[in-house]
Parts: structure tokens; sequence; C-alpha cells
């Protein structure tokens, strides 16, 4: 059985727009926080600008709905600035609290780098967040001299709360601060959580900031997630596995969790089943393409996160994307035509051109396999005609790929390592084949 479907060139200036992944009606979108299960339903809120398609700082929080983490219905935004700041920057909610309450990074004044922690309280009644004027934190602890300062994420441990916020150390060094409190009301500064030097030289370089700072349990451990800031260049996201007092994080892993130039700002969260998730950003590439005129930014699909054994972290789609799949299409000599349906192409990558994705007979991506040695370990070479040419590292090719092709957008899910890509220019239509070499095994189906 084959599937098609009519292929539509998008307007100037647009992207073609994704079918699984979020993305704004009109203007920019990028941080997602706050996924939160609360009465029947998935609650998402992220970073927006409507009207707009480059960043600037006065950021709103939009707010979407969904009863499966794939399909999202727009809400009204959840937080506009007011005549007091600026912008209202990335942060966190509290649904289990009453009334619930959402933690904003206030922008203020000239100085964007050093927000304040605001708040916002839900009223039931009118199902609306307001905004409190006064500041919960006003300003980071003084003796510290931090460049940076925003993001902040309150999760609940033992018999109060704690706060992590983002921020950079005068020695060059990225660095995690906690607050504390009994009543979500009255925060203390606790100290410095995690830092860690700026060496590039290191195997995973943290840079100098690290932006929306996550911590929680997965199995015996507890993980630190955060987003790689470095001198303006947004890198990837790093994380962590080690052990958590209350006080102090105390890494014994490091790895970049994400690869690609896309993914960034990820958020963790817990699915109505107990499953630890995490969501991404998804940046456009060219950054702030001035070639947009409508909209700009996307969120990952969904992922499962699992702990194995040695401490590495391994993401998978979400079992609800599962969901999506289509029967299985029929190829003819390796090419199968997906039409402007999300697809997925599962399969072992071989030595060389393993895949290639098009748009009738122009190409948007070739995968290709590089072995390390005689071993099953090597690089998956990512090329885009017009960008970059990225690598994935694969620790087995054995263990198969996983591809998710949906408009401009392609995520690879490994045995242990995750990236995102961005594969087509604005007004480009979508990819409609894919193209697998040689006797390579591979397996194409639509997602619906």
């Amino acid at each position: 059985m084959t599937a098609e479907a009519t292929s539509s060139r998008p307007v100037a200036g647009t992207r073609p727009r994704p079918a699984i992944h979020f993305t704004a009606d009109d203007g920019w979108i990028n941080d997602p926080y706050g996924v939160t299960w609360v009465d029947g339903e998935y609650h998402l809120y992220y970073q927006a600008i409507p009207g707009r398609v480059t960043w600037g700082p006065n950021c709103h929080w939009g707010h979407a709905t969904s009863p499966d983490l794939v399909r999202w219905t727009h809400q009204p935004l959840a937080l506009i600035p007011q005549q007091f700041e600026v912008g209202c920057w990335s942060g966190s909610v509290v649904h289990d609290a009453e009334p619930p309450l959402l933690f904003y990074t206030r922008v203020a004044g000239e100085n964007w780098e050093i927000g304040q922690v605001a708040t916002a309280v839900f009223d039931r009644h009118t199902g609306t967040w307001g905004t409190n004027p006064a500041a919960v934190i006003e300003t980071p602890p003084a003796e510290l001299g931090v460049r940076g300062f925003r993001d902040p994420n309150v999760f609940r441990h033992g018999d109060g709360w704690s706060m992590l916020m983002a921020a950079a150390l005068p020695d060059g060094s990225a660095a995690v601060l906690q607050y504390r409190s009994p009543d979500l009301h009255q925060w203390a500064f606790d100290g410095v959580l995690c830092s860690r030097p700026n060496d590039p030289a290191d195997e995973v370089p943290t840079g100098a900031l690290w932006e929306c700072p996550q911590l929680f349990p997965l199995g015996d451990r507890w993980v630190l997630l955060v987003s790689v800031w470095d001198h303006g260049d947004l890198l990837y996201v790093a994380a962590a596995t080690g052990d958590y007092d209350g006080h102090r994080f105390t890494p014994a892993t490091w790895q970049q969790l994400t690869h690609g130039a896309s993914a960034y700002a990820t958020t963790a969260f817990l699915d109505r089943d107990g499953r630890r998730c995490v969501l991404s950003w998804l940046r456009e590439e060219p950054r702030d393409n001035a070639a947009l005129t409508v909209r700009a930014g996307a969120h990952s699909v969904v992922s499962t996160l699992r702990l194995r054994a040695d401490g590495t972290l391994v993401l998978e789609p979400h079992p609800n994307v599962d969901a999506l799949r289509g029967p299985f299409l029929t190829g003819s000599e390796g090419q199968y035509r997906v039409g402007a349906h999300a697809a997925e192409v599962t399969g072992t990558p071989t030595v060389g051109e393993w895949c290639r994705i098009a748009e009738e007979d122009s190409t948007r991506a070739r995968l290709s396999f590089e072995p390390d040695g005689d071993g099953d370990a090597g690089l998956l070479r990512i090329e885009r005609p017009g960008f970059p040419t990225d690598v994935l590292p694969i620790g087995d090719a054995r263990a198969g790929l996983r591809v998710l092709l949906d408009a401009d957008i392609v995520e690879i899910f490994a045995a242990d390592s995750y990236g995102a890509y961005r594969i087509a220019a604005a007004g480009d239509p979508p990819a409609t084949t894919v193209s697998i070499s040689g006797d390579a095994a591979a397996a194409v189906r639509p997602l619906r």
C-alpha cells in the first residue's frame, strides 16, 4: 500500500507547517515549561511574542491544552507584560498549590540579564492569571556578583519548596542557585546548588551560563538539566546525573543530551501515568531567519526519558507518538512517497549514505553513517543543502535509528543520542519522499 497526499507550496515567508509538532498560529515561540496534567487535560506554557517572528524582550506566556501531548489547542495568553515590566520570561507553574501559582522571570529596566522572580495567581472563577506587582525575589545575592539571573524552576522537596535559578558567576563558571521556602511566598537563598567552570576542552563543555535549570529524581539518581549558553550562543542541552542532599547537587556523570543547532530549553515533567518526559524548543535555522514573516519556532515531540544502568540518559518518543503510526508504506526501488504527511523511518544504518529525504528531485537531507573503526559505534552525518553539516554520535548502530520527519523538522532517536534539525528554508515545500540506499534495512510509515 502506498500513501500519497498532495503537497502545496507554502506562502512566501513561511515554513511548511508541521502536523505533529506544536507551532504558533502566528508570531514567535520559544521555551516550553509548566507542562502539567490537570482536570483531565495537559497544560503547556511557553514563551510567545504574537505578531513578531524574531526574538524580543517583550515576551508573553502562551498557553495550550491537549488530551494526549500530541494534539494541542491554543488558549488565550496566560501572561501579558504589565506597565511595570518589559517582558515575562521563562519560569514554572505550581498547579498543586492553592491557589495555583506561576513563577516567572520579570524583566524590567535595561539590564535584561538580571531578572526578578515574580508570581501570578490563578483565579478559578475567571480562569485567568493575575500578576502580582511585587517581586518575590528582587535581586540575586549581592555577594555572588552574578552576571545572569533568570528562569525560576520551583518544585516540592522535603517539608518545603525549592527554587532553582540560572546564573553566571564572575569567574566565568555557569551555576544554578537554590532558594528555599516553607510556603511559596517567603524565599531565602540556600546557596549554589551546582557550578562548573567554562572549559571548552571538557568532554561536555557547559558554557558560561545555564538556562532553564531542572532537577528531578529518576531511578536511583537525581538528574540536572541545563541549557548551555556561551557568550550569546545557544548551544545544546546538557544533563548530569548524581546526588542531591536537599542543598547541593553533586554530579557523577555529564552528557550532551541534545545534538544539532535546533533543540534547546528542554523542560521535564511527569505525564498522567508517572513517566518522566521532556519537551524542547526547536529553534529556527539560521537563527532569527529574516525570510520568515508569519511564524517562527516550534516544539519537539514529547519524549520519555530513561536512565540506563551506566548513567546514560536515553530519549524515546512518547507512546502517544507511537499511536500515530499508520500502516507501513510500500516503496519502489527503495523510494517511499510520504506526501505531505509526517512520517517515521526506522532501521539500521549501513556504511555510507543510508537515507535521503527529498521534495521530488530536490534533496533536503542525507543521512550517512561513518563507523569508528570496525565496531558498531560511529557518526551519523546529517547533510542539508544550505546548512552546515551536523554529526550525531551513534554508540551502537545495530540498535537502530528512529527518524521522525514532519514538514521541515527532522528528529533522530538513537540508542544513546538524540538530534533535531531543520531541513528547509522559508517558502520551500515540505519533503515528500524518503529513499533508503542499497540493501539497508528500513521501514517507513506515516504519522497521523
